[in-house]
């Protein structure tokens, strides 16, 4: 094929992978609200996310060292390391668009949690809170800068790495969040809100073209973008996305129905609730982020 036709082959398909992006940018801010009115705003709501708080004591002896850990490394020297890493790798990968667009998706997404989390949404107080303020936690930062790497990661490596690093990425993201869980710095809203967060500003780079850039680096042949690695992780959030909604709805039946504060088990299947939910949402998202590369037939 000559290189005009390549290069039309490729406009053409701009359009298709740029709705699909926007679309999943806007389901996942859409998400984002949805989880805080459901778990946040209303008292229900609170009820579950106090629910588990409460199941995380259950075995954080075993884990908790590791979970701090983990989260110490979380800061602001660690964020900025993170930014120039990715702003080489882009410019090592040698695309200038691609390393400054992953650069602006992660300021973007750790400025937008900040100011989300203190700024636009509120907590109304029901009496659970159990911080002094009673202030509003969604979204976690912690699990916003993780998510903030894997979505940048995903952007800048090439499609035969892309798969890889989606799984690399959902792996980091759900042990910080977990780690944030099972230290209780943070409810299960918290943590999926960030991933969510993470994914459609990620989702929003590809609609405004970041691996639209003339590169061949950019373009998969035939499947490989989508490849078994993206969908086996796919896969993998959507068996834990199930099993979580399960939990989920357990957790829900057991504070509308009951009368008291509720007991050991039904504290510990909310905790698994969000534990699971966290494994379902940085797999599925991270799946979904890599399965917008564009693809050019054989």
């Amino acid at each position: 094929m000559t290189t005009s036709g390549v290069t039309l082959e490729r406009r053409g398909a701009r359009r298709p992978e740029r709705v699909r992006a926007g679309l999943l940018a806007a389901a996942c801010a859409v998400g984002v609200l949805l989880l805080w009115y459901a778990l946040v705003y209303t008292r229900t709501g609170q009820f579950m996310e106090d629910a588990a708080l409460t199941g995380s004591l259950i075995g954080e002896r075993f884990i908790d060292t590791h979970a701090r850990a983990l989260l110490s490394t979380v800061s602001m020297p660690a964020a900025v390391a993170l930014v120039l890493l990715i702003l080489v790798l882009g410019l090592w990968r040698g695309s200038r668009r691609r390393a400054v667009w992953a650069v602006v998706t992660v300021v973007a997404i750790n400025t937008s949690t900040q100011l989300l989390k203190h700024h636009v949404l509120a907590r109304p107080d029901y009496g659970l809170s159990t911080r002094w303020d009673g202030a509003n936690t969604l979204p976690s930062g912690h699990t916003a800068v993780a998510a903030s790497a894997a979505v940048a990661l995903v952007l800048v490596v090439g499609p035969s790495l892309r798969g890889v690093a989606a799984w690399g990425g959902a792996l980091l993201t759900a042990a910080m969040g977990y780690s944030t869980l099972v230290c209780q710095w943070h409810r299960p809203a918290d943590v999926i809100s960030a991933v969510l967060l993470a994914t459609a500003w990620g989702a929003l780079a590809v609609a405004c073209g970041i691996w639209q850039d003339g590169s061949d680096d950019a373009w998969a042949v035939g499947p490989t973008a989508r490849g078994p690695g993206v969908v086996s992780l796919g896969v993998l959030g959507a068996l834990a996305g199930t099993v979580g909604l399960l939990l989920e709805a357990a957790t829900w039946w057991a504070v509308v129905t009951g009368s008291e504060v509720p007991g050991r088990a039904d504290t510990f299947i909310a905790y698994a609730a969000g534990s699971v939910g966290t494994v379902a949402v940085s797999c599925s998202c991270l799946a979904l982020l890599a399965g917008l590369a564009p693809v050019r037939p054989r």
